[in-house]
């Protein structure tokens, strides 16, 4: 069956890539006492650049790109969204900062309107400031469960918009391998400059979590690109809300938390806005 034909397919695997985004999630989670998140995301980057090297070893043109500079630019965005989750994790149940990063779509519609001039309509506007509502009832500024931390997770979303907004602008001259080697390299660079300054030998026993940490995040970034090869964007966009059950659920079954009422009610929030916002695109489609 040909390309964009599938949904059910599709679904399946977003969902699943979500899964493996929140199990990874868990694990760094669990590492995060003993370990710098930049280093956490020094192993996740490695681990995808062993995947996608051999794609240019066997393809050299691969390599070439129209924008370097975009490439690089969009490659410390991914770095920099990866980096401050990770920071958040060590302060914020995996379930609440989740929730955060989903504000992400208010951070796209408006880097998309002033960097590629794109329209922004109130019925497309409505449903990203309903989400960006629930965000905030899970953060609650001002109240005695708001420490901090939670700068790091909004950080984290402006960053992954920016790199949303550059993988749009770099769709038109590059291959989306090319695009997938360059930030697996640069991530793998960049931090690399941070690790001579960390002095820390992992024990031999947290090597599995390690390993089980970056495989489970090179699989969910493969498992969403298989999945929109499979389907349309705006059939199966619904499914990745689903990571948010998957962490919250991994949240009760490793650390005991839970979310509580005005937590699940901003989440609640959060999915309902990007199911309505899913419809509308795929009313439009």
């Amino acid at each position: 069956m040909p390309a964009l034909q599938r949904p059910a397919v599709g679904g399946a695997l977003l969902a699943l890539a979500m899964a493996a985004f929140a199990l990874s999630d868990a694990l760094a989670k669990q590492l995060a006492a003993a370990f710098p998140p930049f280093a956490l995301g020094w192993f996740r980057y490695f681990g995808l650049l062993l995947i996608v090297l051999p794609l240019a070893l066997r393809r050299p043109a691969l390599v070439r790109t129209a924008h370097p500079w975009l490439q690089l630019l969009r490659a410390a965005a991914l770095v920099g969204s990866a980096v401050f989750f990770l920071y958040a994790l060590r302060s914020i149940p995996q379930a609440e900062a989740t929730a955060m990063v989903f504000a992400s779509p208010l951070c796209v519609l408006l880097l998309a309107r002033l960097l590629l001039h794109e329209r922004i309509g109130a019925r497309r506007l409505a449903p990203v400031l309903a989400g960006f509502v629930g965000v905030l009832v899970v953060v609650r500024p001002g109240s005695f469960n708001f420490g901090g931390a939670e700068v790091f997770p909004l950080l984290s979303s402006l960053s992954w918009a920016t790199a949303v907004v550059l993988t749009r602008k770099l769709s038109a001259s590059d291959d989306s391998r090319t695009t997938m080697l360059y930030s697996a390299g640069f991530g793998v660079l960049g931090l690399s400059l941070l690790m001579p300054a960390v002095d820390w030998t992992p024990a031999r026993t947290t090597w599995p979590l390690i390993v089980a940490m970056a495989l489970c995040w090179c699989a969910a970034q493969w498992g969403v690109v298989a999945a929109y090869r499979m389907a349309a964007p705006s059939v199966i966009a619904p499914f990745s809300y689903s990571q948010l059950l998957w962490a919250a659920l991994l949240g009760l079954g490793m650390t005991g938390h839970w979310p509580d009422a005005f937590s699940l009610a901003g989440i609640g929030l959060i999915v309902m806005s990007g199911l309505y916002a899913a419809w509308i695109s795929r009313t439009r489609g």
